[in-house]
């Protein structure tokens, strides 16, 4: 018969649980800062293979916080539904997927959306309501802005409400958000 005593004092106990308790913090507070430092582009970079969806409430937020911070918003992937709207001066790639931001509630609107272009943008007239998914990348348009570089495109019908909210101090961006 085997018999094992174990005697443990007061000093002993008290100093192997802040020992282990030390060991136990140290180690989370490394992981931590080798998670901020060494991870977070890799936690942007994923972040950025999602699809952005806007609709009426976020689209004028995410719009501005986009051309606010070009940089930090390069290689997200956004879907938005919009009209197609054309400038004068565009070239033929180009349009903006459109819509009317409403200001007041006397039906004054502006026309706010993101500069697009596509190999496939004279495929659709103006006034045609589409869905585009798309990347940010850095453009010129008389100042630099946010344009979306098309990867699909597609007809879509006109929604029951045309109309987007005006940018609120709500919208946090969490990129670079």
């Amino acid at each position: 018969m085997f018999i094992c005593n174990l005697k443990m004092n007061k000093k002993v106990l008290s100093r192997s649980f802040i020992t282990l308790s030390l060991l136990i913090i140290f180690s989370i507070i490394f992981y931590s800062l080798y998670i901020i430092f060494f991870k977070n582009t890799s936690t942007c970079d994923s972040y950025k293979n999602d699809i952005v969806n806007l609709n009426e409430t976020n689209y004028t937020n995410i719009l501005k916080a986009a051309n606010e911070d070009v940089n930090s918003y390069v290689g997200s992937k956004v879907s938005v539904k919009g009209y197609v709207y054309r400038l004068i001066d565009f070239n033929k790639n180009q349009f903006v997927v459109a819509r009317d931001m409403r200001f007041r509630e006397d039906s004054h609107s502006l026309i706010v959306g993101f500069l697009c272009e596509s190999n496939k943008a004279q495929n659709y007239s103006d006034g045609t309501w589409v869905e585009v998914v798309g990347k940010i990348k850095k453009g010129k348009f008389n100042d630099e802005l946010a344009v979306l570089e098309v990867i699909s495109i597609k007809e879509t019908s006109k929604p029951e409400n045309i109309y987007v909210n005006p940018p609120d101090n709500t919208y946090i961006p969490t990129i670079g958000m």
